[in-house]
């Protein structure tokens, strides 16, 4: 028989219980479990709560509390059709199998929020990129402690693991102006149109375009895919042939400038110097072999480990904002 307070159709989760006993995830936890730290009466308002709603714990959550010292971390990307959010995946794999976590994955192909639901009653917290705020991601996460990625936090109960992208950034301009580059080009990530309904300047072409100065020629957006790169690649060398290096917003779109250079005839580096951003070992498979600016993902994914293992020892309360760098390096290949 359904529960009068229970939704038509719709499965009772630990957030429905927390939520109605005005309490955390990790306090629902508690009293179905007969754990410590809670009070008999938290305790009783938390187990009338659920018996009111029909919860009933589902087999892996009970799994994951019978298991001592074993926790399970969810991990939320934009698109594991890009090959640097699964070298991400396989890194934290490796660093949360090591360390005896399990980890379980999604992709928010939609709406995040729809990630962070489905992974909220099987996780203890979520390593996520996101482009919102972080009282966005609060919300959406529904209390469950978050870790994001490659940008600095600043509320309570969200984390974050920083790429210091722009001083791989600088140092790549400083080598290329070396090297005799005069008038530099970008283009840019349209990722904004689908998380916002309109296209902002990322946070990669502000620290350029401060950076070249009046060495700018153009700046031209496209789809983060091989083809979306090739094609505005094209069209920044028909606006401004002069360009004679060019920053690609991710190693996908700059594999696409390579062919598209090739398409156009012109030589790389000899005509135009190319570059891209992620380290994909993927770049040493065209020719010229793709420069690129690093990032270490496998120190994204141990300093983000290394949040979780406090959070966890915190018993996933909400603490102030813990923030670790991750430094980026440029990997000098022939394409510049």
């Amino acid at each position: 028989m359904r529960e009068k307070d229970s939704p038509v159709g719709k499965r009772v989760t630990i957030l429905d219980v927390a939520e109605a006993a005005n309490v955390s995830r990790q306090t629902v936890t508690r009293a179905m479990n007969d754990m410590d730290d809670i009070s008999a009466k938290t305790r009783q308002r938390v187990l009338d709560a659920a018996e009111r709603l029909g919860y009933r714990p589902s087999r892996q959550a009970r799994n994951l509390v019978s298991r001592e010292k074993t926790h399970a971390l969810g991990l939320v990307v934009a698109s594991f059709r890009n090959p640097y959010y699964t070298e991400i995946a396989a890194d934290l794999l490796s660093a949360a199998t090591e360390r005896g976590w399990q980890l379980i994955m999604a992709a928010a192909e939609g709406e995040v929020a729809d990630a962070l639901d489905l992974l909220s009653t099987q996780v203890d917290a979520v390593v996520c990129h996101f482009g919102g705020t972080d009282a966005e991601l609060l919300e959406a996460s529904r209390g469950l402690p978050v870790i994001r990625l490659e940008a600095e936090s600043t509320l309570a109960g969200v984390h974050s693991v920083e790429l210091d992208l722009e001083s791989g950034l600088v140092e790549a301009i400083a080598a290329l102006r070396a090297k005799g580059a005069r008038r530099f080009g970008m283009v840019d990530s349209n990722y904004t149109l689908r998380d916002i309904g309109a296209y902002e300047p990322s946070p990669r072409r502000v620290w350029f375009e401060r950076e070249v100065g009046e060495q700018l020629t153009e700046v031209v957006v496209g789809e983060e895919t091989i083809s979306g790169g090739s094609r505005a690649f094209a069209d920044l060398m028909e606006r401004r042939p002069d360009t004679d290096a060019v920053l690609m917003f991710n190693d996908l779109m700059a594999l696409g400038a390579v062919q598209s250079a090739h398409a156009l005839g012109l030589a790389v580096p000899g005509q135009v110097r190319i570059v891209g951003v992620d380290g994909l070992a993927l770049g040493e498979a065209v020719d010229p072999p793709l420069t690129t600016i690093s990032l270490d993902t496998q120190g994204l994914a141990a300093n983000a480990m290394d949040i979780v293992e406090i959070l966890a020892k915190a018993q996933f309360a909400r603490l102030d904002p813990i923030h670790r760098i991750v430094r980026a390096k440029v990997l000098w290949r022939a394409s510049a």
